[in-house]
């Protein structure tokens, strides 16, 4: 079995190993791979390894053996799935493996606005406390939780894991999903009422065609002028520009990114430079506990096929 390990850097880094898919016969290892550079590589491969690598129809037409894809992320839109099921080639996802990461990361990008933790530290490696007149001092305003409403947008995994850590602080839950899922000391609103009531929005659904710009300016109009947006999910879910003008114009008190529309961003991409936008490099998904899981689940799933079983296919 020959196995294409086609962008594998963004997941073992240089804490983890692949060394593990060599048990299942030779491995092809590459960083990071182009579409242009696809077309370059041997055709005889059994087994690819991909997470935002792009396996359009054009690029399984160059492998002629392909049997099997493993998308090194829950989501699998950088696959044609159709056109795999089409050449019975088999393509599964890794579900559920970084819930409590990106739940945490997304409560981080919360506590970094209300506490300014990071200008505060910096403040006093630069010597402020030393030279200050009094005992305690602060740089921005510092704001409390408890008692607030956090509306979550989508009540999965992870929606619900963000949705425990904020009612342990004391905040009001409320969300909005495909339907209400009636569960206990969590309210089931529409998008509007959520938009309306909330002071933290957090969204944790997946980008398809009816969530597309599910964020715009409608959405942000009736959105209070102190709640802050968060989105740890796709940045397909937000209308950049909508975004842009509403914290331009105060409209809303900030956006707390994890994800964009296009990743990485060009220079000219307009969020990375908005005022009260704070964004992080799509990160809340790579701690080593997740990455971990993620190689664990695809050595599973390989292990299955080569048995004759599918295991967290998706076509």
């Amino acid at each position: 079995m020959k196995i294409l390990i086609l962008d594998g850097y963004t997941l073992f880094q240089s804490d983890l190993a692949w060394d593990d898919f060599t048990e299942f016969g030779e491995v092809i290892y590459r960083d990071r791979t182009s579409r242009d550079e696809i077309k370059n590589l041997p055709a005889d491969v059994d087994v690819i390894v991909t997470n935002k690598c792009l396996i359009r129809a054009e690029e399984l037409a160059h492998f002629s053996t392909l049997r099997l894809i493993l998308v090194a992320a829950t989501g699998y839109n950088s696959v044609d799935v159709q056109a795999c099921a089409e050449r019975n080639i088999q393509v599964s996802n890794v579900p559920n493996y970084g819930t409590f990461s990106v739940a945490q990361h997304a409560l981080a990008l919360m506590l970094h606005y209300s506490n300014q933790v990071g200008l505060h530290v910096n403040s006093v490696a630069s010597g402020d406390w030393s030279q200050h007149a009094d005992w305690c001092y602060t740089l921005h305003p510092i704001q409390e939780w408890h008692g607030k409403t956090i509306g979550i947008v989508g009540m999965g995994n992870i929606g619900s894991c963000l949705a425990n850590m904020a009612a342990i602080m004391g905040m009001n839950v409320i969300y909005a999903h495909t339907k209400d899922l009636k569960l206990s000391g969590r309210n089931y609103v529409s998008l509007a009422e959520l938009a309306q009531n909330s002071d933290v929005i957090s969204l944790h659904c997946p980008l398809n065609p009816a969530t597309e710009n599910l964020v715009n300016a409608d959405f942000l109009a009736k959105m209070k002028k102190s709640a802050i947006l968060i989105n740890t999910s796709r940045g397909g879910l937000i209308d950049n520009q909508a975004l842009v003008y509403a914290l331009e114009n105060g409209m809303i008190a900030a956006a707390l990114l994890d994800v964009l529309d296009v990743e990485p961003p060009s220079k000219t991409h307009t969020l990375p430079s908005t005022r009260n936008a704070f964004i992080t490099p799509h990160s809340a998904w790579i701690s080593l506990e997740a990455r971990k899981r993620i190689i664990k689940s695809m050595l599973e799933t390989l292990a299955m096929f080569i048995q004759g079983k599918a295991n967290n296919r998706v076509n």
